[in-house]
């Protein structure tokens, strides 16, 4: 790798600086400081100066021969869009395929605010060194004179709000305020003040949605618009507004209710456990989340130092996020796309594109986070950087100047890449459990009436209707693009992964409004034993009450166990679980084995009959289990799918092409039948694994199935001494009572019994378990609220928090 001198170091302690003062109270980077105060003693002329450089960089780019594709790809990308603009600039729109007049509802706000966005696209070229437009003279008086037109015609104070309020109060006022400060000396004053004026009039408080003071603002939503609150008072010469921006991070209106800063026991924001929720019911680090990260990274480093600077004392708790929240939901420098909500259906914002922008806020904040923060984010980016694909020295979708941060942290040797995670985590707050292993992770998107199904809305994410009915998520290494490669336009939307649906017709759902349908069951979610091991279980109850089923994973060391019961359906329509759909190049189908036999299967060819297992040549395997309930027939076909972006996702702003996508599938369904009753399904997926060590799992398992009913489903692994089990009411199995709904995880190894248990349903207070005879009875250490209450039989009590957490307690 060449690296050249630019000072790496230095420069992403520059771009810090502020945030450094802001966290640790310690003196700025002697050269950032330079930079901001050399022009002016004016604090808000240095401010401007400042936010320029977090935009562009300190002009180093150009010497960097890492980045010289990123300055190419930019400037041909701003010639396209600059050559498309209409002149003179004015009605119908400063581009033609972006009308502005004779256009209403949500195609004009989402023209307004893709045109916002290409005119700050023009002006980070005219202000980046490096760029062929670099400070054109003829690009700044097109920008000027779109803007001028913008001022007076389409973003006005005073003019109807129409179409997606998001526009009018976040999307327009943080692009408008941006393109301002690197425009600050080019732009006329008259048409900067009433740019700003039309800002105040739509967005008038961070606080508070609209005009009124009736509906908070929260999570990714507040933090933006106090980014844009502090830009406008900036470049406005608003001092009072600098200091509302800061104020509404901490909610200090509202008496720290809704505090970017503070820990959330409902609705939105951060939870102790790591959980993140978005739009009330929603898991969502990966996309407002990775926003809220970004913003606060990059007020922070704007106003540290400042008279305006960030002093709540809660701050920790964003720092604590990035590896409690953040860092396990991001696999390689991919953000994981159960934490992406409708964002999986936008084409340009792939699951490596919301990784980058997480990578790139981690390493904004670094600096002025302090020690031991500091080396474990820089060590975090790095390692996902190395293992990653996609991102290496210009991010997807990120600025130059946060493309400079990448280079100097792959370019620091001071910096050791933290190596890819091993270990099991569960958030009970947003019913998700993440499981790394060395050769694969998984994750399975679950709901309840508390989190979820999927999140549709303004056109965006039009078939997701089973997306949290059990899909699940399975990262190797050998397949680093498998959900991001085409996936979601072509994959079948009634055959995700994991999901047991029916094949009754659904209605694409691309109409203006949003909704985030929840299920209806309570039980839904966890835990995680030792860091090591996982359970997560759903009880199921489709969209239309038509199909029930109880459903369990089971997260071991080299395998995940996937139990379903009680399937049961009056839809009149077939009923099928999909074990896998494995997505691949059209033509490329890697060799496939079922019952141990080669099968030269192509795309359209009959399905294959299963009686025992299945295996994909280079990605893993598949093995069919003896247990309870299980009947149906099995199957496996070869299946070639056509899509396009814009069926799933019709946005203003984000929709996609309907260029036709062609992949081939592998798909292994279990059927039910039409309306069964008391239907099942047992099998393992082997991720990333030899077709050896599928025949061996398939000709001797390693895992019972101990029950696997309407009650209890629950799996032995004899090697690792566990017993893993879902109880969905009181009941027994395997020698095991509950005295209600509960996760349940017994470990006996070296003379000692583990017990964990978490009730997913939080409908208890007090849950209580007893276990088989030959268990020991002595405490050697145990979680509050966790006590023996009987030693014959033994019996284990757990006092409940009413948030899905587990008790554990450890017997000798």
């Amino acid at each position: 790798m060449s690296i050249p001198t630019v000072n790496r170091r230095a420069f992403l302690a520059l771009l810090g600086a502020g945030a450094l003062v802001t966290m640790t109270a310690q003196p700025a980077n002697a050269a950032f400081a330079r930079t901001a105060t050399s022009a002016s003693a004016d604090p808000l002329t240095a401010l401007i100066e400042r936010r320029r450089v977090m935009l562009v960089g300190d002009g180093s780019a150009a010497s960097v021969p890492e980045l010289a594709d990123v300055l190419r790809q930019m400037s041909d990308a701003t010639a396209d869009s600059w050559s498309a603009m209409v002149r003179p600039i004015g009605a119908p729109g400063v581009w033609a395929d972006l009308p502005l007049a004779g256009v209403s509802g949500s195609t004009l706000s989402g023209n307004m605010g893709v045109t916002f966005n290409r005119l700050f696209s023009l002006a980070l070229a005219y202000s980046t060194a490096g760029c062929a437009q670099y400070q054109d003279p003829t690009l700044a008086s097109d920008i000027a004179d779109a803007l001028t037109y913008l001022s007076t015609d389409v973003y006005v104070a005073g003019h109807p709000r129409v179409g997606n309020w998001w526009f009018w109060e976040i999307g327009v006022p943080r692009k408008a305020a941006d393109t301002l400060v690197l425009m600050y000396d080019v732009v006329p004053a008259d048409v900067r003040t009433a740019l700003l004026g039309a800002v105040r009039h739509f967005a008038p408080n961070p606080n508070w949605r609209g005009r009124g003071t009736t509906f908070a603002e929260t999570g990714a939503n507040r933090t933006d618009k106090a980014l844009s609150c502090a830009l406008r008072g900036i470049l406005d010469n608003r001092p009072d507004e600098i200091a509302m921006a800061r104020d509404a991070l901490s909610d200090t209106v509202g008496d720290g209710r809704n505090s970017v800063f503070g820990y959330v026991t409902q609705g939105d924001g951060f939870y102790t456990d790591g959980s993140f929720v978005q739009h009330g019911y929603l898991p969502y680090i990966g996309t407002y989340g990775v926003v809220t990260l970004s913003g606060l990274a990059e007020i922070l480093g704007l106003l540290g130092g400042s008279t305006w600077d960030v002093v709540d004392p809660n701050k920790s708790v964003i720092l604590d996020a990035v590896e409690a929240a953040y860092a396990p939901f991001i696999w390689n420098g991919r953000m994981m796309d159960t934490v992406r909500g409708r964002a999986v259906s936008r084409q340009k914002a792939p699951d490596y594109v919301d990784g980058a922008g997480a990578m790139t806020a981690i390493l904004l904040l670094a600096p002025g986070a302090g020690e031991p923060y500091r080396s474990r984010y820089l060590s975090l980016v790095k390692g996902w950087l190395q293992r990653s694909t996609e991102q290496q020295y210009g991010l997807p979708s990120q600025t130059v100047a946060k493309s400079l941060l990448v280079t100097s942290v792959l370019g620091d040797d001071s910096v050791a890449p933290a190596p890819a995670p091993v270990y099991t985590k569960a958030f009970g707050d947003q019913d998700r459990l993440v499981h790394h292993r060395p050769d694969f992770s998984a994750v399975v998107n679950v709901s309840s009436n508390r989190i979820g199904r999927y999140e549709w809305g303004n056109r965006e994410n039009n078939v997701g209707w089973y997306q949290g009915d059990g899909l699940t998520f399975i990262y190797s290494p050998t397949d680093p693009e498998q959900f991001a490669d085409d996936f979601w336009p072509t994959i079948d939307p009634y055959r995700l992964p994991g999901t047991t649906v029916t094949a009754e017709p659904r209605q694409n759902g691309a109409t203006d409004g949003t909704g985030i349908p929840r299920a209806y069951q309570p039980f839904a979610g966890g835990l995680a034993l030792d860091d090591r091991w996982g359970i997560q279980g759903m009880d199921h109850l489709n969209h239309n009450k038509t199909l029930s089923a109880r459903k369990s994973w089971f997260f071991l060391d080299d395998k995940v166990v996937c139990l379903g019961a009680g399937v049961t359906s009056a839809s009149g329509f077939d009923v099928f679980t999909t074990i896998e759909n494995r997505s691949f190049p059209a033509g490329d189908v890697p060799r496939i084995r079922t019952d141990n036999r080669n099968r030269a299967m192509t795309a359209g060819d009959a399905a294959v009959t299963v009686s025992r297992n299945v295996h994909i040549a280079g990605h893993g395997g598949c093995v069919l289990l003896d247990g309870e309930n299980v009947s149906g027939n099995i199957d496996v076909q070869v299946v070639r799918r056509t899509g396009d972006w814009r069926t799933i996702n019709s946005g203003s702003d984000t929709g996609g092409s309907d260029e036709v996508k062609t992949r081939d599938y592998v798909t292994i369904t279990h059927h039910h039948g039409t309306d069964p009753s008391g239907g099942g399904y047992a099998y393992l997926m082997m991720p990333n694994v030899a077709h050896s060590a599928t025949f061996a799992e398939s000709g001797r398992p390693s895992v019972a199935v101990v029950a696997n009913n309407a009650v209890a489903q629950m799996v032995r692994a004899a090697r690792d001494g566990l017993t893993l089990a879902n109880f969905f009411a009181e009941g027994s199995a395997g020698g095991y009572e509950t005295t209600g709904p509960c996760s349940l995880a017994v470990r006996e190894h070296d003379g000692r019994t583990t017990i964990a248990l978490a009730d997913p349903s939080r409908t208890q207070d007090v849950a209580r378990v007893t276990l088989p005879k030959g268990t020991g009875t002595t405490v050697v250490e145990a979680d509050a609220g966790v006590r023996v209450v009987s030693t014959s039989p033994l019996t284990v009590e757990f006092a409940l928090d009413g948030h899905g957490h587990a008790g554990r307690i450890v017997l000798g």
